[in-house]
């Protein structure tokens, strides 16, 4: 697809600022957001719109307060190239990463839903201030999901931080 993995991160990044830049607003329901990327502009779905969300705030590129969402960095300094856009094969590269294959292999394996899953992998990131993709593999071991590709992949990710 000709995209490096850092590169999707930006570009979510830079989505989060469009989306921020275009409202006008310091802070956005998770339903406006929805809105602005299923029907404005009629990017995504919404059930792509909602992962978009997650990811973005796996990343810290948001931050949740009561049901509204916010950047935590500068939107404003973000520059928007002309033509951007972010559509379902952005989504799909971005669902390839370690926490996503780690959150699929646990959906599959031990039967608890998708957001417990990516709950208990921010809470472990977070307390053990570790990257998310490192709090993966943590699960994965303490859930007995790890995996020689996922070990692969690791590799490749502690590489390139």
């Amino acid at each position: 697809m000709g995209h490096k993995k850092g590169e999707i991160m930006d570009d979510l990044k830079r989505l989060i600022a469009f989306l921020f830049q275009r409202g006008g607003k310091e802070k956005m329901s998770e339903k406006e957001v929805y809105m602005i990327l299923s029907f404005e502009l009629g990017w995504l779905t919404p059930g792509d719109g909602k992962k978009v969300i997650e990811k973005a705030e796996e990343k810290g590129y948001i931050e949740r307060e009561g049901d509204e969402i916010m950047p935590t960095f500068d939107y404003r300094e973000v520059e928007i190239p002309l033509g951007f856009r972010f559509d379902e094969s952005k989504v799909e590269e971005m669902e390839q990463d370690l926490v996503s294959r780690v959150v699929g292999k646990a959906l599959k394996e031990i039967g608890i839903g998708e957001k417990k899953i990516r709950e208990r992998i921010n809470k472990l990131s977070k307390e053990l201030d570790i990257y998310p993709e490192i709090a993966a593999l943590l699960f994965a071991k303490q859930n007995g999901l790890l995996t020689e590709d996922l070990l692969e992949e690791a590799k490749e990710f502690i590489k390139n931080i």
